[in-house]
């Protein structure tokens, strides 16, 4: 039942004469405390007009809450009965101060004074016991149900039950069961909409505030406001973001999209890392990378299913978005609580330009096609409008990637021969400056990518060449030498590269290969190119010497990376078997 509905039957039910037991249950952290205290403040203040209409004497309700949790006899729940509806004063009171007159304080016994109050001592007073699950071991339920039941029986009273039916102990719900059928008038299942749950708590969202959470909580039947809480916190913690993404709307719906998802995980999961490689197991294709078999039994857990929903889109996006960048330092964040700003930026940032430069693409296409099929749209026009775009964009290896940008300075030049010229020298200082910050890339490119820019004019290709031998120099300390030497580079110093890894000791090579993975790993793809090759047969020999004595060593971790890399290199007939 909704909040709007519950509140609409509960100024019905309550606000007759008659006496009346009404339970609400609900699960864990729906907010039925809140309800009611929100429902209760309403009554005291008389802004609920509905009740007014059944209850048109009233003058205003008073309520006295009881919460289970901490009492450990059933006297302290009478006392606290007692001193809350006294308190109200009205009749209760004044009908105390006569029966007390006289008599000494010690001699009171404040828990019975209670069996002294009368009918109207209890008029337009409704007691609401709370925290059932929460009971005491040294306190009966029977003992609770019986107080409720003489309230309602010998005083009159309306009482109203909070409650999580479900999580009752054991023996407490077969005692439940066994008395609800004749105590309880009205049993309600207090279910919020999840927009009811968010209007609780959506005053505390600082920032994010025009993303769709409630469509996100709908679409997933979120309503638990703990939940809700954790995902808003997550939201505020990270609004430094926000002036990084607030001209990309893709982007601030990806990244606040997957704040969101990260914190409803997090609200509900007791490791993340267990979770993460549950979702793993589910993809056949990884585990050969978890030391597993297609053949080894996958058992589905219906809880970790749950929590994989709350993610959208396929299986295959949900492991990739888990094992992402923007994933991994949301995680950390719910891990430790605290938020690596400057990382979390650094990693948004090329989004934000990525997003734009696809933008720019996109706009490229749109003036492409008015250029083909709009009579009106001439040809300086659209020759204009292309070098406008081209002046001031920069080349990336994705979005407007080095392909992209030729093909389009192409076009210029074929348009309008009178400024080629112009566009050629253009492009060679633009393909300058992304060569010089792309040098990794230009390494790992495909040979017809790496040459279409080379081609271009021999200039590139002399400037490549210097970058590479300044990478050289410019390498920071000894292993990133050696690395850079193993790589196959075009251009490189080939005696130099032969000379410098020759020299290598087995015990150099060794302490590399333990401190540093780069260099392994680069070990590795030299190997697979080189391990043949006469010319680095020295430094194959030592290299491939290491790798198999630590394929025995007692470190089992050494020895099981090291015997992995030997067995596929001898597999491959990369390396010859001893």
């Amino acid at each position: 039942m909704s909040a709007k509905n519950l509140e609409e039957r509960l100024a019905n039910i309550l606000g007759r004469d008659d006496a009346v037991v009404v339970s609400i249950s609900g699960k864990w952290g729906v907010g039925k405390t809140y309800f009611w205290n929100e429902f209760k403040d309403k009554l005291t203040s008389k802004k609920i007009t509905s009740w007014y209409k059944f209850n048109k004497k009233s003058t205003g309700q008073k309520t006295a809450y009881i919460s289970l949790f901490g009492k450990e006899k059933i006297s302290d729940i009478r006392t606290d009965i007692f001193l809350q509806v006294i308190s109200k004063g009205g009749h209760a009171l004044e009908n105390l101060k006569k029966l007390l007159k006289g008599i000494k304080v010690p001699y009171i016994n404040t828990s019975a004074l209670i069996t002294l109050l009368d009918n109207k001592d209890f008029k337009d007073v409704i007691v609401c016991f709370d925290d059932f699950e929460r009971l005491s071991s040294s306190m009966k339920l029977e003992e609770v149900l019986g107080l409720i039941s003489e309230l309602k029986e010998q005083k009159n009273c309306k009482v109203v039950m909070i409650l999580n039916e479900g999580e009752l102990e054991s023996n407490n719900k077969e005692t439940f069961a066994k008395y609800k059928e004749k105590l309880i008038d009205y049993e309600f299942d207090y279910n919020p909409k999840p927009s009811e749950s968010l209007d609780i708590l959506k005053s505390k969202l600082a920032t994010f505030t025009d993303y769709p959470l409630e469509d996100y909580l709908t679409r997933h039947k979120i309503n638990n406001i703990r939940i809700i809480d954790r995902i808003i916190n997550a939201l505020n913690d990270f609004s430094f973001i926000q002036p990084y993404i607030k001209d990309a709307p893709e982007v601030t719906t990806e990244i606040v999209g997957s704040i969101i998802e990260i914190a409803a995980i997090n609200a509900q999961v007791s490791s993340f890392s267990d979770f993460i490689e549950y979702v793993r197991k589910r993809s056949p294709s990884l585990l050969p990378s978890l030391g597993l078999e297609e053949t080894d039994k996958f058992i589905e857990d219906k809880r970790f299913e749950e929590l994989l929903s709350l993610i959208d889109g396929d299986d295959h996006n949900k492991l990739d978005f888990l094992q992402s960048d923007i994933a991994s330092e949301l995680i950390k964040y719910c891990q430790t609580s605290l938020v690596n700003e400057e990382s979390f930026i650094r990693i948004v940032e090329p989004k934000v330009e990525n997003r734009r430069l696809y933008s720019v693409h996109k706009d490229i296409g749109v003036k492409r096609d008015k250029h083909l099929y709009d009579m009106s749209y001439g040809i300086d026009a659209y020759t204009l409008d292309l070098w406008k775009i081209l002046e001031k964009e920069i080349i990336t290896e994705s979005a407007f990637s080095p392909e992209v940008f030729l093909d389009n300075i192409q076009t210029l030049e074929n348009l309008d021969s009178n400024n080629k010229q112009k566009y050629h020298n253009f492009a060679i200082e633009r393909l300058k400056e992304f060569i010089q910050g792309n040098l990794d890339w230009m390494k790992n490119a495909e040979f017809d990518d790496l040459q279409k820019i080379l081609d271009f004019d021999v200039e590139l290709s002399d400037f490549y060449k210097e970058c590479i031998e300044n990478n050289h120099q410019e390498a920071v300390n000894p292993i990133e030498k050696i690395i850079i030497l193993m790589r196959d580079e075009e251009n490189c110093d080939y005696e130099q590269r032969v000379k410098h890894l020759s020299q290598l000791s087995q015990e150099e090579i060794r302490q590399h290969m333990l401190d540093n993975a780069e260099y392994l790993k680069g070990v590795h793809e030299f190997l697979r190119s080189y391990g043949h090759r006469t010319e680095f047969a020295i430094y194959v020999k030592n290299v491939v010497s290491v790798l198999r004595e630590l394929s025995q060593s007692k470190n089992k971790n050494h020895a099981h990376k090291a015997l992995k890399i030997v067995n596929n290199l001898e597999e491959d007939n990369k390396i010859s078997k001893p």
